[in-house]
């Protein structure tokens, strides 16, 4: 119960800062490739940064900024979801063009700041649709929310790294419009606009679901835990929910919109059922077998990279059953309820993972009904496929394998350009290097001993066997890689650092002040670098202090 209490808290107190209700509602949509907006400032006025924040739809505008009708500077901006973009001015202006250049692109709000922290009033500037013969509300609407402008860059009120695009698919399933990223396959999606059915269209509508499973993954810890070691009393499960609870990448992930929180989610619910149904072994249920692969099929359908690390588990499941199976007396009973189990089991599985794609399918058929209900889904996990297998990119902060054991490349996925030098606001997705380096020696302590003490515990088994497949196939995979890649691999380093100090040979209450101290570490350095997870403002020189890497930028 603790550790559902555990949960809470943590659900609790970052609920409030993962993101902002309040953001601009009014907007104006231009549906001509080429559209023109005029701005006539009261007065000449110094300009330092333009702002301009966007709603849904693509397409770019090139914004002129002129004094005594002499063009001074022209800056282009790129439509993107529900973000704000900034271009720095710093000029004496007096009025501002805007030549929208696409097709149905929405702006919900313009501002014009003279400092990092001053906004112009624009109460009594003249603002003029020159060019447009078809949109969608009034110019005014770009200025009549000026008090919502003045942090708009800040993540609170805008979509960051890849919320620009499963936040936005995720608006697209909920609107019924044609969706945008079919790369990975849509259950996430699902769940982030639920968020936005119940909340709005937002940054605390797109990021509260991720943040109750990420909640939820603590207690799913804790339960995993004691099933392993079979102690359901222990308070060994507190530990292991606390150690997930201040992990970095698990802090960063959970309060934004992503795939990867509900994956984990969906894989530790596989696992642990899987668990159960192994662990007992007079009353072995069939229920419990299928709900295990029913469950990976949920967690492939919100990403593929979800089907390595419950192999294991899957392929353990299926042998006992097929082992169960063997023991009857009947040849021709044995072979027909193998084929029953191994049918069942491709079922259990296949059907979560095709429903996740029906309504897209229904809504937007390629192929003719019914003939699509079976060559699109195909067409759909080829296109996934064909993604993956012939992408090609690079990005500053991508990484290797190797670089993830210790966190020795974070991915800087955030940082807000308009404060003051001495304060920053930043989110970077990085973990911790002491907590990490331990659980990755945890693990190949327990895989050594687990080979020369020949231990049968196929709990031990279950973990390392699930944190080398989380990892292996990546060394393989050849595609661009990210440190968020490392997500499914971290329940596995904490669990091992708790069953490897368990097996020593020492008094109990020794082995549980090393389970403590580990606690105690990772929760000191959480909260050393919870201004850097989270995008909590603060010094400059505090998130300067914590780069103890030449290669840790943020």
């Amino acid at each position: 119960m603790f550790s559902l209490f555990l949960a809470t808290v943590y659900f609790l107190i970052q609920v409030f800062t993962i993101g902002s209700k309040d953001i601009p509602k009014t907007s104006l949509v231009l549906r001509d490739n080429v559209n023109l907006i005029e701005l006539n400032l009261a007065n000449e006025t110094f300009v330092k940064y333009f702002i301009m924040y966007f709603g849904y739809g693509e397409g770019k505008v090139d914004v002129q900024f002129y004094k005594d009708n002499v063009l001074i500077s022209q800056q282009t901006i790129e439509s993107v979801f529900y973000q704000g973009k900034v271009v720095s001015v710093s000029n004496m202006v007096d009025k501002i063009i805007m030549v929208v250049n696409g097709n149905n692109t929405e702006i919900k709000e313009i501002s014009i700041k003279a400092s990092e922290d001053k906004i112009i009033d624009l109460t009594n500037s003249k603002i003029s649709l020159l060019k447009s013969s078809n949109y969608k509300g009034l110019v005014t609407n770009l200025i009549d929310e000026q008090q919502k402008m003045k942090r708009i860059l800040n993540y609170r009120f805008t979509t960051y790294f890849d919320e620009i695009y499963h936040a936005r698919t995720a608006y697209e399933l909920l609107k019924g419009l044609p969706p945008y990223d079919l790369v990975h396959p849509p259950t996430g999606k699902w769940l982030i606009a639920l968020g936005m059915a119940l909340f709005g269209v937002n940054p605390f509508g797109w990021r509260i679901i991720n943040l109750i499973f990420g909640s939820l993954i603590l207690f799913l810890m804790s339960m995993l835990l004691n099933k392993i070691i079979k102690q359901p009393g222990s308070n060994l499960g507190i530990f292991a929910s606390i150690l997930m609870a201040t992990d970095f990448l698990h802090t960063s992930l959970s309060r934004t919109a992503n795939l990867d929180t509900f994956s984990l989610f969906f894989v530790l619910m596989s696992v642990l059922l899987g668990a159960s149904y192994i662990d007992n072994l007079k009353y072995r249920k069939s229920a419990l077998c299928y709900l295990t692969f029913v469950f990976a099929g949920i967690a492939f359908s919100c990403k593929w990279n979800s089907l390595y690390t419950v192999i294991p588990v899957l392929i353990i499941v299926y042998v006992i059953k097929i082992k169960e199976v063997l023991m009857l007396e009947d040849k021709k009973k044995k072979h027909l309820i193998i084929l029953k189990c191994s049918v069942v089991s491709l079922l259990a599985f296949g059907i979560p993972y095709y429903l996740s794609y029906l309504p897209i399918i229904i809504k937007y058929p390629y192929h003719k009904y019914p003939s699509a209900l079976i060559y699109d889904f195909i067409l759909l996990q080829n296109h996934i496929w064909k993604y993956h297998s012939t992408l090609v990119a690079t990005h500053p902060f991508s990484s290797e394998w190797y670089q993830w054991i210790l966190s020795s490349k974070p991915l800087w996925a955030y940082f807000e350009n308009t404060l003051p030098f001495n304060l920053r606001s930043t989110i970077v997705y990085i973990g911790n290097p002491l907590i990490w380096g331990l659980g990755f020696v945890s693990v190949i302590y327990l895989f050594i001993i687990k080979v020369k003490e020949r231990l049968r515990s196929i709990n031990v088994l279950i973990i390392v066997s699930c944190y080398f497949f989380s990892i292996i196939p990546w060394i393989l995979i050849s595609r661009i890689k990210f440190i968020y890649h490392y997500y499914l691999a971290l329940p596995w380093l904490y669990l091992s650092i708790i069953l490897a100090i368990q097996s020593f040979k020492v008094k109990n209450e020794f082995k549980v002040k090393l389970v403590f101290g580990a606690s105690v570490l990772s929760l000191v350095t959480y909260i050393l670098y919870y201004p850097a997870l989270t995008g909590l403002t603060v010094s400059t020189k505090w998130i300067d202090i914590l780069k103890v890497f030449r290669s840790w930028i943020f």
